[in-house]
């Protein structure tokens, strides 16, 4: 079962989680960047999605980490609908090579979309 683990600091991260276990993801969450590292650390997943402003240590920070870590995984960027969202952090991730970037609100749909592709193109272990 592929495990994803879900980093936001927004309240409707719960829901989210809900969401990709009925979907039949093994999923881990935490609040923020430093906790997340963490996590990953420990479970090494299939799929990050990370919100990008967050509090200890933000987004971008933690893509550039995951991106240097020996298992590199399937990283999903997402952010919230504002200017700065769409004109700087969303294409910066992008830039560092997260496999996708999702705009909140995000719909269901579209996230489970995005899971599926990036984890047809993850590297087999």
């Amino acid at each position: 079962m592929p495990s994803v683990l879900l980093i936001d600091d927004e309240a409707l991260r719960n829901v989210t989680v809900e969401i990709l276990k009925e979907a039949g993801y093994e999923v881990d969450d935490a609040p923020d960047g430093r906790s997340g590292l963490e996590l990953f650390r420990i479970g090494l997943h299939d799929v990050v999605i990370t919100d990008i402003a967050m509090p200890d240590m933000d987004g971008i920070e933690l893509i550039i980490d995951l991106t240097r870590a020996a298992h590199k995984p399937q990283i999903i960027a997402i952010s919230g609908d504002s200017q700065l969202s769409t004109s700087v952090y969303l294409p910066t991730a992008k830039q560092l090579g997260v496999h996708s970037t999702l705009t909140k609100p995000i719909r269901a749909a579209d996230l489970l979309k995005a899971i599926e592709a990036a984890l047809a193109e993850a590297p087999k272990r």
